[in-house]
C-alpha cells in the first residue's frame, strides 16, 4: 500500500510539473501571437486626441490612481511613459511631526523635453487619507498647468483663486507644546487554531521621535510572544518564542553630505539564544549626492563602531555564557527613482575585532527596469555570508527546533533570487474608471486557496 501511495504521489508531482511548464509556455507565447495579430491589422483611423498625455509613476506611494484619473479628467492618462508628454514621479519620505513629505517631479517628454518641475507637499500627522489625496491632486493640477498651456486645450483652462481663511493659514511662528516630539504606541493579539493545532501571539510597540532639519532623535521599543500547541498521534507539543528590542538613535546633520550620530540598543531573543544583548556605539555617514536629492537618488556610505555585551540563555557552541566584544561595520546604500524605473540596494560588511574570521557580508538588490514600450523587467535578490553566529547553542538543534523554526540554525550562507517580467500591449490610454461589480472574493476563489 505504501508503495502504491508513493507511486500515486510521484505521478501527481510529475503531472503537476507538466501542467506548470505548459502554463508558462502558454503565458509566454500568447502575448506574442496576440500582438502579432493586432499589429497585422490595418489602422486607418487617425488619433484625434489633442489632450496632454500623462504617465503617473506611483510605485513608492499607493495613492488611489482611480481617484486621480477621476479628479483630473482634462488630460489623457497613458499606461506607458514612452507615450506621455509628461512623466510624473511621486515619492514620499517621513517628515517631522509624524507627517510625510510628498514630492511630485514633472518630467517633460515628446515635445516637452525642455521643461521639468518639482513640487512638494508636506502632510500633517492628523491628515486623513482623503485629505492627503485631495492635496496631492491639487498640487498635481498646479504642476500640469504650464504644460497644458502649451497645447490646444489651453483655451479651456481657467484659474480660480481660493482665499486663505484663518483656519487654513499657517503661522510663521509655530507654538508647539510637544516641541516636535511624536509618540506612537500599538498592541495587538492573535488567536487561531483547528482541531489539532492552536496558536496564540501578542505583540506591542512604542516609539518616540523628534525630527528637525538639524537633529533626528528616534526611540523605539518592540516585543512579541508566540505560543504554539500541536496535537500529535500520541503526544502534544507545546513551544513558544519571544523577543524584545529597544533602541535609541541620535543623528546630527553636518550639511548636505555629512551626518554623525550614535545608537544604543537592548534586546533579547529565544530564537537567537540571547537572554540580553546591550549594544552602543557611534556612526558616521557620507552622502555622495546632496541629502536634498533624496527623493530621486541616494548613495550613502555609513560606518559604525559598536561595543556589545552578550548574555546567552544556554552555553554557546564556543563555550560562552557571556562575553563583551567590539565590532565594526561599513554599509553602502543606493536608491534611485528615474523615468527608466527604480532601483535600490545595499552592501554591508562587519566583523569582530577579537577574531577577524568572525564576520558577515550581505548584499541585496531590487530593480524594476522599463526596457522598452510595455515591457518591464524585475530582479530581486539577496546574498549573505555568515561566519559570526556566536550565539549558537552548544547542545545543537533538535528535530522539533528545526521543523518549527524555534532556533536559528548554523549556516555559512543565505540567498534568495527572484526574476520576472511583464509585458503590456493594446490601447495606450488609461483614463477610464469603472467601479461596477468589483471582484470581492468568495465564490470559486475560496476553492483555490
Amino acid at each position: 500500500m505504501t508503495s502504491t501511495n508513493q507511486s500515486v504521489r510521484s505521478w501527481h508531482r510529475g503531472a503537476g510539473k507538466g501542467r506548470l511548464v505548459a502554463g508558462f509556455v502558454l503565458l509566454f507565447f500568447m502575448p506574442l501571437f496576440l500582438s502579432a495579430s493586432v499589429l497585422g491589422q490595418d489602422v486607418t483611423e487617425e488619433n484625434t486626441h489633442q489632450k496632454l498625455r500623462v504617465f503617473l509613476d506611483n510605485g513608492y506611494h499607493r495613492l488611489s490612481e482611480d481617484y486621480i484619473r477621476t479628479e483630473i479628467d482634462f488630460v489623457d492618462w497613458v499606461r506607458d511613459p514612452a507615450d506621455a508628454n509628461v512623466h510624473i514621479i511621486l515619492t514620499s519620505q517621513s517628515a517631522g511631526g509624524g507627517g510625510n513629505a510628498f514630492t511630485l517631479d514633472f518630467i517633460g517628454r515628446n515635445g516637452f523635453q525642455d521643461r521639468s518641475d518639482s513640487l512638494v507637499h508636506t502632510s500633517s500627522q492628523t491628515d486623513t487619507s482623503d485629505e492627503i489625496r485631495e492635496d496631492i491632486v491639487r498640487l498635481m493640477k498646479v504642476g500640469l498647468a504650464p504644460y497644458i498651456l502649451r497645447t490646444s486645450w489651453s483655451e479651456n483652462i481657467n484659474l480660480i483663486y481660493r482665499e486663505v481663511t484663518a483656519r487654513d493659514r499657517v503661522e510663521t511662528s509655530i507654538d508647539d507644546p510637544w516641541n516636535y516630539w511624536l509618540f506612537r504606541t500599538s498592541l495587538s493579539g492573535n488567536i487561531e487554531g483547528e482541531k489539532t493545532n492552536k496558536q496564540e501571539s501578542v505583540n506591542g510597540s512604542f516609539s518616540a521621535r523628534r525630527i528637525t532639519s538639524e537633529w533626528k532623535i528616534e526611540l523605539e521599543s518592540r516585543g512579541d510572544y508566540s505560543e504554539r500547541i500541536h496535537a500529535l498521534t500520541d503526544s502534544t507539543i507545546t513551544n513558544y518564542t519571544s523577543s524584545v528590542n529597544m533602541s535609541a538613535n541620535i543623528v546630527k546633520s553636518l550639511g548636505e553630505h555629512w551626518a554623525v550620530g550614535g545608537r544604543g540598543a537592548l534586546s533579547s531573543s529565544t530564537r537567537l539564544n540571547q537572554d540580553r544583548v546591550i549594544t552602543a556605539g557611534p556612526a558616521l555617514e557620507y552622502s555622495i549626492f546632496p541629502y536634498s536629492d533624496f527623493t530621486r537618488r541616494q548613495l550613502t556610505l555609513q560606518y559604525r563602531l559598536n561595543v556589545s555585551s552578550f548574555n546567552y540563555i544556554e552555553e554557546t557552541l564556543y563555550g560562552k555564557t557571556s562575553e563583551t566584544l567590539l565590532n565594526q561595520s561599513l554599509r553602502v546604500g543606493l536608491q534611485i527613482t528615474q523615468p527608466w524605473g527604480s532601483a535600490r540596494g545595499s552592501i554591508e560588511a562587519a566583523h569582530f575585532f577579537h577574531d577577524a574570521g568572525k564576520y558577515h557580508f550581505s548584499s541585496s538588490i531590487w530593480c524594476d527596469f522599463r526596457l522598452f514600450r510595455g515591457f518591464s523587467f524585475t530582479v530581486n535578490g539577496r546574498y549573505s555570508q555568515v561566519y559570526d553566529q556566536l550565539y549558537l547553542s552548544g547542545r545543537g538543534a533538535s528535530d522539533q527546533d528545526i521543523l518549527l523554526r524555534l532556533t536559528k540554525l548554523e549556516s555559512a550562507y543565505e540567498y534568495e533570487i527572484r526574476i520576472g517580467f511583464s509585458y503590456t500591449f493594446g490601447s495606450i490610454f488609461n483614463s477610464a474608471v469603472n467601479p461596477r461589480l468589483q471582484r470581492q472574493g468568495g465564490g470559486m476563489d475560496r476553492y483555490r486557496r
